[in-house]
Parts: C-alpha cells; sequence; structure tokens
C-alpha cells in the first residue's frame, strides 16, 4: 500500500498530472523540483517541493528520505545528442542508487517506445520486441536508462517496473502544445497523407496504469506498453486539434517526407550568398532611404556612381541598377507581405510519424496489471479542445 511519494519529473506534463490525481486521492507527495520558475502548476497542490536534480544524489536523499513509492519520470532536456543520453543515464542511475540505499519499496520507471525509434517497425508491437538504437539522443537515452533500471531489479533486487508509454497527450501535454504551434505557423502538413498509426495515449489513462504498476506485485521487473485501447490515425490526431482552433485551419496540406526532404533541400539552394544579402538590404526602401539620410552615405554613393560610369561596361552598369533598385514585396488579398512557411524539419517529421508503422499491444498490461483504459480518444480530445480555448493556444 502506497503512503509517501516521490516523484521525479514533477514540474514535467506527466509528473504534474500524476501528482494531481494522487493529491486528489490523499496521498502525502513529495516532488522533486530543479527549477522554481516551473513550478507553478505544481505549486497549487499541497504537496512537498524539494528543491534538486536527478544529477545530484545528495539533493535526492533529502528529497526520497521517507518515501516508500518513486516514480521516476524526469528527462533532462537542457542538453541534446550524446549528453543528453549520458545525463539521462546518470540520473537514472542515481534515482535508483538512492532508492536502494533508502530502501524504497517500489520504483516505476517511466521509458517509452521510443526506445524502438520513431520509425518502429511491426515486430515491436510486444514488450518481446528488441529495442533498436537509432542516434536520436532521446530515443537512445532511453534505451539505456531502462537497462540501468532493469539491472538494479536483476542485480540488487530492487522493485522496479518499466512502464512504456505511447503518444501521450492532453491539457499542457508537449504533443499538442506543438502540435497546435505548427498548426498556427502554417507549417503543419499530413505527412504521407496523415493515414499512419496514431498510438495516441491520454495522460489519466497513463496515471492510471503508474498507480497500477505501483501497487501490483507481478509487476515488479516487467515491462509494460501503455497506450489506449484503440489507436487513431495520425491525419485523425493533427485534425482534431486543428478544429480547436477553428475551421481556417483547414484541410491541412498533404506533402510526402520526399517532397518535405525537396522543398528543404530548394528552400537551402535560395539561400544567397554575401553579396546578394546586401543587396537585398540596400533594395529595401526604407532602409535605403533610411541610408541616404546620412550625409557621408550620400556622398559616397555619388562617388561610387561617378567612378562606375568610368569603369564599368554598360551592361554591367544595368545589372547592378536593376539589382539595387527597391522591390514591392508580395502581398496578399488582404494587403499583409506573403510569407512562405518552412517545411516541417526532420524531428519534426518524426514527430507527426512516430510509430506509424506498429499498434502498439496492451495485452500484456491488461492481463498483469489490470490496466483499462477508461478515457477514449473523443473524451481526451474534448477535454484537450477544452483547454486548448481556456489557454488561449
Amino acid at each position: 500500500m502506497m503512503k509517501k511519494i516521490f516523484i521525479t519529473g514533477g514540474t514535467g506534463f506527466i509528473g504534474c498530472r500524476l501528482a494531481e490525481v494522487l493529491c486528489e486521492r490523499q496521498f502525502e507527495v513529495v516532488a522533486l523540483v530543479r527549477q522554481w520558475s516551473r513550478a507553478v502548476r505544481l505549486a497549487r497542490l499541497p504537496i512537498q517541493m524539494v528543491h534538486g536534480d536527478i544529477l545530484n544524489k545528495e539533493s535526492l536523499c533529502k528529497a526520497m528520505k521517507g518515501c516508500d513509492v518513486v516514480f521516476h519520470c524526469a528527462v533532462d532536456n537542457r542538453v541534446e545528442g550524446d549528453l543528453h543520453r549520458q545525463t539521462s543515464a546518470q540520473g537514472t542511475d542515481n534515482v535508483m542508487q538512492v532508492a536502494k540505499e533508502l530502501g524504497v519499496n517500489r520504483v516505476v520507471h517511466l521509458s517509452s517506445t521510443a526506445v524502438f525509434s520513431y520509425q518502429a517497425k511491426p515486430d515491436t508491437s510486444t514488450e518481446e520486441g528488441k529495442p533498436n538504437l537509432s542516434g536520436d539522443a532521446y530515443c537512445d537515452g532511453k534505451i539505456e536508462s531502462e537497462k540501468i533500471a532493469l539491472r538494479y531489479f536483476l542485480d540488487q533486487g530492487l522493485p522496479v517496473t518499466v512502464l512504456r508509454p505511447t503518444i501521450v497527450y492532453g491539457p499542457f501535454g508537449d504533443y499538442s502544445v506543438s502540435t497546435i504551434d505548427l498548426i498556427r505557423k502554417g507549417r503543419m502538413v499530413l505527412v504521407n497523407g496523415g493515414w499512419g498509426t496514431c498510438n495516441v495515449l491520454y495522460v489519466d489513462n497513463l496515471v492510471e496504469a503508474m498507480l497500477l504498476a505501483a501497487e501490483k506485485d507481478e509487476a515488479v521487473g516487467k515491462i509494460f506498453h501503455i497506450s489506449d485501447e484503440s489507436p487513431v490515425t495520425w491525419k485523425a490526431f493533427i485534425e482534431e486539434h486543428a478544429h480547436a482552433l477553428g475551421s481556417t485551419y483547414l484541410p491541412l496540406k498533404e506533402q510526402t517526407v520526399e517532397e518535405i526532404e525537396q522543398m528543404r533541400q530548394y528552400i537551402k539552394s535560395q539561400v544567397p550568398s554575401s553579396f546578394k544579402q546586401i543587396c537585398n538590404i540596400i533594395s529595401d526602401r526604407k532602409t535605403l532611404k533610411a541610408l541616404r539620410s546620412i550625409p557621408l552615405v550620400r556622398r559616397m554613393e555619388s562617388l561610387t556612381r561617378s567612378v562606375a560610369r568610368i569603369i564599368l561596361p554598360m551592361s554591367i552598369r544595368g545589372a547592378l541598377r536593376r539589382r539595387m533598385t527597391p522591390k514591392a514585396k508580395p502581398k496578399s488579398s488582404h494587403g499583409a507581405t506573403l510569407a512562405i512557411p518552412s517545411p516541417l524539419s526532420p524531428p519534426e517529421v518524426n514527430m507527426v510519424t512516430a510509430f506509424e508503422q506498429v499498434r502498439f499491444s496492451i495485452e500484456k498490461a491488461k492481463n498483469v496489471l489490470g490496466y483499462e483504459p477508461k478515457i477514449d480518444f473523443v473524451e481526451g480530445m474534448r477535454r484537450t479542445k477544452a483547454w486548448i480555448q481556456w489557454a488561449r493556444l
């Protein structure tokens, strides 16, 4: 039976929602807080907040002391690349070591189906699938952290359970915020039509799975995939978010991965040389007017013209004149300057196509944990849309 609960990553999307649910159920909660500026939402709750860092064992010992259950939700997003992998692994090792030293009864380690990479194949649908190092810092960091957590169970008998959530969404969720941001900027497209599988997981369903994992003795030493009962398409997931902003953002354009890459390469090829950039700056009407208001610049311009007439052929002078002549920027029918949205970046493509080839099974979680996701996609998006409108995203 859980009594006093410790949460790493309590200021994050999942950790904070877990803290809210635990408070509603009258549990005593301690949350590790690395940055007080990120603890605004958490500070509403009647919990103990302790300043610390998963990379600082002393702060972990202070915060975790007296707790019988640990939920390790923290991810160190301060750094990227190999350093991100290293800090994720070191932080997990610290959490497990301190939990072992303090005699914690249960540790629930939050991993991710990203251990299979964002291009996961159908044979990874169950927990028997083999994690795949992909070179992505987040994905590979989850693999290493998961191995460390299970090693503490195998070698030292620490009661650890590993959960692998899928695409977690809901109020305050990173996926929802990022999706809305891309839609509002006009950059969101349905990659390959958006018909790939989106393994959605409403945050409250995940929280219920986490609580079950902390209480079930049968869960110790095991890994569980956690998702909603039924996946949807990426098209449905993205368009439902667009509906929250209004019909003016629909329909969304469709592009293949190849078309996105071609557009990215085309824009890259259009990056002007230093000379062209200088010409573009000077040919701006406001900039040119401001420069000509400076007496020294006017004298230099007059001198340059005189020298050019003497030493440059007429054809070159004409080309330069055309290049330097201010041009009006194209405008829309409403008078606004037109701007071509930049294409999705490779990480953004991964974000809106993640795991599209696989449908993750939750049969093991059902059979062992008694997990039954109660909130379906319709209800989950109803709540998410209400929050999007309330937060004025």
